[in-house]
């Protein structure tokens, strides 16, 4: 995990955007995104999921935003994997030179505070479920 620029909390903070998360992912999005920066094997399926993955368009109606493209999917409970899930959805705004290393995930809760995580922490992502 890392911390990042801060910008998602306005993105996720408009009204037609929660809406539409609300819509396709079923949560309210909490407005704030939790940064995992990927390497080797994870940044590998990371690509996979962004190339051949089931992609859902958030498609803005403002000219002011960029598109953006949600993919499903749940963290684990960071001490076993039969812990409970939380409900997630990887966001990839449709900007030039979005980072390909870069997982930001959304939910309907902070990531950071209720799973006390910091930077440097490593979870378990599941996407595409």
């Amino acid at each position: 995990m890392f911390s990042d620029l801060g910008r998602a909390g306005a993105f996720l903070g408009v009204d037609w955007v929660r809406q539409a998360v609300r819509e396709r992912i079923g949560f309210d999005p909490y407005p704030g995104t939790l940064n995992l920066r990927l390497s080797g094997d994870d940044l590998f399926r990371w690509q996979e999921v962004r190339r051949n993955g089931a992609r859902i368009v958030l498609p803005s109606p403002d000219p002011g935003f960029c598109d953006a493209f949600l993919y499903r999917g749940f963290l684990e409970d960071g001490a076993s994997t039969d812990g409970p899930r939380e409900t997630v959805a990887a966001v990839v705004p449709e900007v030039k030179d979005y980072p390909a290393d870069k997982l930001e995930l959304i939910a309907a809760v902070s990531l950071k505070q209720t799973r006390l995580v910091r930077d440097g922490d490593e979870l378990t992502v599941v996407l595409g479920e």
